[in-house]
């Protein structure tokens, strides 16, 4: 199915809902969302996985990068909508503590 992504931007805030697998295919065009996000000067971006089923090495390489990029420059990446697959991949790398809203 490969990976769509949408984007709200609002002021300093971007929400960007990603659909379908990230994986080795489509890593690629995520990262680069989320780059640009940061340096288009967004401060809060929030990635809505709610829609993603699959998320393998080299997706959770790109969260992890984006993550640190966007704190180099105080920004805040968070993920939501996490669940099944994508969830246990979180927490089984730790990256849930880093990425996953708390409520």
């Amino acid at each position: 199915m490969g990976l769509a992504l949408q984007t709200t931007r609002t002021d300093d805030r971007a929400v960007v809902t990603a659909r379908g697998s990230i994986d080795l295919h489509s890593s690629e065009s995520l990262r680069g969302c989320l780059v640009e996000l940061v340096d288009s000067g967004h401060t809060e971006i929030t990635l809505d996985l709610t829609a993603v089923d699959f998320c393998d090495s080299s997706g959770l390489n790109v969260l992890v990068r984006a993550y640190k990029h966007a704190r180099a420059v105080n920004a805040v990446l968070t993920v939501t909508g996490a669940y099944g697959r994508v969830e246990n991949v979180l927490r089984t790398t730790g990256l849930d503590r880093f990425l996953i809203r708390q409520s």
